[in-house]
């Protein structure tokens, strides 16, 4: 076993089979004591299995890296998300619930709204006349209206709010609920569901099929949730169902000031009072920071005071604060700040070199990075910016034929990417969708197309279509493909005009793609998640297999995206109002929710933090508006 401190050590050889609620602060050593109590258990039962959730692929991933070495470490713990759990329980056991086989999972916001459409449509609503207005103003709020609709579908969801909960939510909005119905009838028509589905059904799984549940509880006998702060109403019934009567070994870890997803409906009350009301556990409070040095444990402690403690042998580390007349000023002051750190080469606080791996630019949103980016860019300071574990759309030709081809695959019935891919190829649509042989068809329809490159499209439609979905090889596919697209290059000569560099652009494109899928099978197959393509494609979905952005040079990220981990060197830009706090943030709850973001953000630091803000902004419209700075910085100062 790993060093541990006394109390750290108190939590991991805890008697077992009790439940434990574990208050960790940030840098305190949370993983380091779930992952050693895991290993305790496992080394201290014959058979027991363990699941433990987390909340990313990445964290996930890392806990069961820690455990490897672990005696049958495979067959006994179960370490992943909370959705991916729930999902594999749905592809095993949906059918008892009326599901349907092979469930697709609709990713993307624009495809779920495409579904809402459609049920609106189903229901003799004319939703197209009602966005066809020329008054683009008007169009925006009537399409905030109908995304409003769709907010209030994952509320229902995450929330599991009933039909009479729903009323007296939604007062105004008498038939949400028979709208609420409406969407799900055409998810299942249409041989899908949406990623709040996942948890929702699982859970009724387990709810309404004890027997199904008691395989889960024979085998795992043991569960510990990660960052468990950040659960929902349906996560938190999802865990309850899952442990039942006879799962008392529960261990939840989490730190109240760290609850930052209050957006997915997360609170903390499941973690500090509902979790105390059904387990009854025992508490462990852990405030020791290993992580930090002094002058970041203070900065923390002015936001959230005595949520630190100081380690005694603790580094001093640095502090500073800087305002600036704009954001041009303060990305520059930025970008000279990082030169002068790597011309230091080293220090005493630093281990190793001072490099822009050991450093990260932290901003409240995307939008703050602007100035930022064309700075990094003019000073030749490569950057990387971190993104959350969702893949991204297909940009080319072909990365959208191939990934709209396996979902039609897999699914006859998805109308919503079987017209998208009727679109892209100007193929003809079927009369009604769910029967076999579309891929086949669109295929011989391609031999006289007059679309560029229609051969290629015309093999890959046909190459999916006789993929093996049990077994797909797609190993061979990839190199199929791959030789298919460099012909085109070499068949095909291109010239210097902007036709021909957009051409280049888009087989280089195509490439990339080919090879980021074949990556992307590559991880499915390394992680053991499965054989089929069905497999496969929700793994994608889940974000499982996506990977962690790589490459020299700094990073750049969001609060959000940048939580649970940590950099030596921490700039914290564009701290003004309205910006961190959020403009939305309009009622105590939320700007708790914002505070808790500054903490997470500056408790990423392990050695110095810088924070800065401008005291002008430009806005997108092109108008300079006065900034103030940031509520949050102000405490820090005081």
């Amino acid at each position: 076993m790993i060093n541990l401190s006394t109390k750290q050590e108190e939590i991991v050889k805890a008697p077992i089979g009790n439940p434990m609620q574990v208050l960790a602060s940030a840098g305190s050593g949370k993983t380091r004591v779930l992952t050693e109590r895991i290993r305790f258990i496992l080394s201290n039962t014959k058979k027991d299995g363990v699941i433990a959730l987390t909340f990313t692929n990445k964290a996930a991933e890392e806990m069961h890296n820690r455990l490897i070495e672990c005696d049958d470490i495979e067959g006994r713990a179960w370490v992943a998300t909370v959705h991916s759990v729930a999902q594999r329980i749905l592809e095993q056991y949906g059918h008892t619930i009326g599901l349907p086989n092979d469930l697709h999972i609709y990713d993307r916001d624009k495809d779920r709204m495409e579904v809402f459409l459609q049920s609106l449509r189903d229901e003799g609503v004319d939703i197209d006349e009602y966005l066809n207005i020329e008054d683009t103003k008007e169009q925006r709020n009537r399409e905030r209206n109908l995304q409003r609709y769709m907010d209030g579908f994952s509320q229902i969801k995450r929330e599991m709010l009933s039909e009479e909960e729903i009323g007296s939510r939604y007062p105004d909005t008498p038939t949400l609920w028979k709208v609420f119905q409406d969407y799900q009838h055409a998810l299942i028509n249409s041989g899908g569901i949406d990623y709040d589905d996942i948890l929702v059904y699982a859970h009724k799984v387990l709810l309404t099929h004890e027997w199904i549940a008691n395989v889960y509880r024979a085998k795992y006998k043991h569960v510990c949730v990660d960052e468990a702060q950040d659960l929902n109403r349906a996560q938190y019934e999802f865990i309850k169902v899952l442990c039942g009567e006879s799962i008392t070994s529960l261990l939840m870890v989490g730190d109240p000031n760290q609850m930052i997803y209050g957006f997915n409906g997360s609170s903390t009350d499941f973690l500090c009072k509902e979790f105390i009301h059904d387990f009854s556990p025992t508490a462990y409070t852990l405030k020791e920071n290993f992580r930090s040095t002094k002058a970041v444990i203070r900065a923390a402690n002015k936001l959230k005071p005595n949520s630190q403690n100081e380690h005694e042998f603790a580094l001093d580390g640095g502090l500073a604060i800087e305002e600036f007349q704009d954001e041009e000023s303060e990305a520059m002051w930025i970008c000279s700040t990082i030169k002068h750190l790597l011309d230091m080469k080293q220090h005493a606080e630093i281990e190793g070199n001072i490099s822009l791996e050991k450093m990260v630019i932290i901003g409240r949103n995307r939008f703050v990075f602007q100035n930022l980016e064309e700075q990094l860019r003019k000073e030749s300071i490569s950057y990387t910016m971190r993104k959350g574990e969702r893949s991204s759309e297909s940009a080319s030709l072909f990365g959208k034929t191939l990934d709209y081809g396996i979902r039609i695959k897999l699914n006859p019935k998805d109308w919503v990417d079987g017209k998208k891919l009727c679109k892209l190829l100007k193929l003809k649509a079927p009369e009604s969708w769910g029967g076999g042989g579309l891929l086949a068809t669109w295929s011989n329809q391609l031999m006289t197309s007059t679309i560029p490159n229609a051969e290629l499209f015309k093999d890959v439609l046909s190459a999916i279509d006789e993929l093996d979905s049990s077994t797909p090889n797609i190993r061979k596919f990839v190199r199929d493909m791959e030789s298919k697209l460099k012909a085109i290059a070499e068949q095909d000569p291109l010239d210097n005009s902007d036709n021909g560099n957009s051409r280049v652009e888009e087989l280089k494109r195509s490439i990339d793609e080919l090879a980021e899928f074949g990556a992307c099978w590559t991880r499915f197959k390394r992680k053991a998640l499965g054989d089929s393509l069905s497999a496969f494609r929700n793994a994608m979905a889940l974000g499982q297999l996506t990977e962690e952005a790589s490459g020299d040079g700094i990073t750049l990220s969001t609060v959000h995206t940048m939580k649970g981990l940590e950099k030596d060197i921490v700039f914290l830009m564009g701290m003004c109002e309205g910006v961190f706090p959020d403009y939305r943030a309009n009622t105590n709850k939320k700007i708790e929710e914002e505070k808790n973001s500054a903490f997470v953000a500056v408790t990423r630091a392990k050695r110095w933090l810088y924070i800065t803000n401008p005291r002008i902004r430009v806005m997108p419209w092109g108008d300079s508006r006065s900034q103030q700075r940031s509520r949050f910085v102000t405490e820090i100062l005081k």
